[in-house]
């Protein structure tokens, strides 16, 4: 991978979008757990209510009740109709039948209607309370829209006959006028032949009118039938619980998924070893999961580590002899540094691992554990060696004072980690707390550089511009140790100790001191 392109260069595809689901699953989980509650709190803010529904046939008045050429359904007009059960007027009628004292306005909002496509029926539903006051009312709207509709035909037909009773008064007035005329007149005079035409139309037209009549006498003005009182359709409550638990759950979920969206961008942290090798490219060299840190480690994460040693000495560039680790390990706990220079001393490698900044009770619990002996202590650090992995060396540099050019490391480890060689491996493990300044001159005396990453504490870009500086320096870039955010170093507590105490631990540790620059100035003689 070039490191100087773009670390999360990545298709937005369904890859990507799996992804991003996958890494913000809980800000689903939280948005789908919120739609819930909403939908709680909705089904007790918001008050029940029943819906009952009665079906209506609807007889179709026609002023030519035999004539079959035409469908009835073709002669209803569906908005008509559910306007006219929807009206005040009807549900002034069932507020009637229910005797219930309610408002008749109050009524007509509770009742809705719907007609059947092509079939002359109508749904009147009312919704109340409880299902027993919408059922009720649900057959008041009923009956009372049949009544308006019986009431509203028998009037019109009762106005159509009055006007036919009207003319056919009128018709016999003018039969009696011309059968008088004919009376009286000359036969064969032009008197009595306009007085019997007259008649001829006269009869004519009042035979039309009593046949007209004889048909409207026969229409049946009565609204129409109840098909199913609401007593027997289902009542339905509103809101539906599970409809509502459903809603929510899918409307949280939907937000929830916008939001991981939204937030992913803004998230940088590294979630687990896939989320640290899909960020730095890189190959992981070992994904410790163990919690209690120990050293030397547990046989399960020594090996590991071990694996992680051959991945670290088959992509070593060409005589490298200095390796620079960065440790994001919360306070720059060194447990894996000193595990990894451990098992690559076993492996046969003289390692020199370097340790600067080193808390003395984490120091002292590396001397444990490795059972270290101190081989020379001088005013650069202290050198010791360790009695488990005789190969393996680790160097506690001394503070550099604040006025050197680089305060965090001091001139003498530099001078170290430039006069490294295959022959003696020296590893120089910086901390989170390490200045970008010396992680910059870490990388550049270093052949190559691995990355121990914390799971949910690394964060994306850190990596990206650490491995984006050391492509820009030719460091080689190995590989990431991950391990988990959950992992801590057990070390036991300093303990204060008495004047008395103190001034001897000083003359015990300055006499180690002294013998220890003596054996090394005999050595060199």
């Amino acid at each position: 991978m070039d490191m100087t392109e773009p670390l999360e260069r990545t298709a937005l595809g369904l890859e990507h979008y799996g992804f991003v689901l996958k890494r913000q699953w809980s800000f689903i989980a939280l948005g789908a757990a919120l739609g819930v509650v909403a939908a709680f709190a909705y089904l007790i803010i918001t008050p029940a209510t029943a819906t009952a529904t009665a079906d209506v046939n609807i007889n179709i008045i026609s002023t030519d009740p035999f004539n079959t050429t035409k469908q009835a359904s073709s002669l209803l007009d569906a908005s008509t109709e559910t306007q006219i059960a929807t009206s005040y007027s009807v549900a002034q009628n069932a507020t009637e039948l229910l005797k219930s004292g309610v408002d008749p306005a109050d009524v007509r909002r509770q009742i809705s209607a719907s007609a059947v496509t092509g079939a002359p029926v109508v749904h009147i539903s009312f919704t109340a309370p409880t299902s027993a006051e919408a059922q009720a009312g649900a057959d008041a709207a009923a009956t009372a829209y049949l009544a308006y509709r019986t009431t509203q035909a028998q009037t019109k037909l009762d106005s159509i006959l009055k006007g036919v009773e009207d003319r056919r008064v009128q018709l016999g007035a003018e039969l009696a006028d011309a059968n008088s005329r004919i009376s009286t007149a000359p036969p064969g005079s032009s008197a009595a032949n306009q007085a019997i035409s007259d008649r001829d139309l006269v009869t004519i037209e009042l035979n039309t009118l009593l046949s007209q009549k004889s048909m409207l006498e026969q229409i049946d003005t009565a609204g129409g039938s109840i098909l199913t009182t609401a007593s027997r359709n289902d009542v339905v409550f509103a809101p539906g619980r599970a409809q509502a638990l459903v809603a929510g759950l899918l409307a949280g979920s939907v937000l929830g998924i916008v939001a991981a969206f939204v937030i992913d961008p803004l998230d940088r942290r590294l979630r687990n070893s896939r989320e640290i090798q899909r960020a730095t490219g890189g190959e992981i060299l070992a994904d410790i999961r163990e919690v209690d840190a120990v050293v030397p480690e547990r046989e399960k994460t020594l090996e590991q580590l071990r694996a992680a040693r051959e991945r670290i000495m088959n992509g070593l560039p060409p005589n490298a002899g200095a390796l620079t680790l960065l440790n994001d390990a919360p306070d720059g706990r060194p447990d894996i540094p000193a595990n990894l220079a451990f098992v690559m001393a076993q492996g046969g490698v003289a390692t020199e691992l370097i340790l600067p900044h080193v808390p003395a009770e984490l120091r002292l619990a590396l001397r444990d554990g490795l059972k270290l002996d101190l081989v020379r202590a001088d005013d650069s650090g202290d050198l010791y060696q360790s009695g488990s992995a005789p190969q393996l060396r680790i160097f506690f540099p001394a503070t550099a004072p604040a006025d050197t050019a680089s305060p965090y490391i001091s001139q003498t480890t530099w001078d170290r980690l430039e006069t490294a060689s295959p022959s003696s491996f020296r590893i120089l493990a910086l901390g989170p707390e390490a200045p970008p300044s010396s992680v910059l001159a870490a990388l550049r005396l270093s052949d190559c550089m691995a990355i121990i990453a914390t799971a949910r504490r690394t964060r994306a870009d850190t990596l990206a511009q650490v491995l984006t500086e050391a492509a820009r320096l030719g460091t080689v870039f190995l590989g990431t140790i991950t391990i988990s955010h959950r992992r801590r170093m057990a070390v036991a507590p300093l303990v204060r100790s008495t004047p008395a105490a103190a001034e001897a631990a000083a003359a015990q540790q300055a006499s180690h001191h002294s013998d220890s620059r003596a054996a090394s100035a005999g050595a060199s003689r």
